[in-house]
């Protein structure tokens, strides 16, 4: 899964923040701070698929949005 992250600096602390999910963590360290996400990223879809009623369907959409991003100069890859 990809997903739009942004990361910015606070201080000592460098934030990343998904903004797909609204989800966001924090490191000492850009790579820290997106570790850090990635690991409540994971927490945030394994509650939400555990709260998701049983006779509810849970599927993937994909969308490509690769193409809206990538000549953009605020994202890097």
């Amino acid at each position: 899964m990809k997903t739009l992250i942004e990361v910015h600096r606070e201080g000592k602390y460098f934030v990343a923040v998904d903004l797909l999910t609204n989800v966001a963590d924090q490191g000492l360290s850009e790579e820290k701070a997106m570790q850090n996400l990635k690991k409540g990223l994971e927490e945030h879809y394994q509650l939400l698929i555990e709260l998701t009623p049983r006779d509810h369907k849970l599927t993937y959409l994909d969308i490509d949005v690769d193409n809206l991003v990538k000549n953009s100069s605020a994202v890097s890859s």
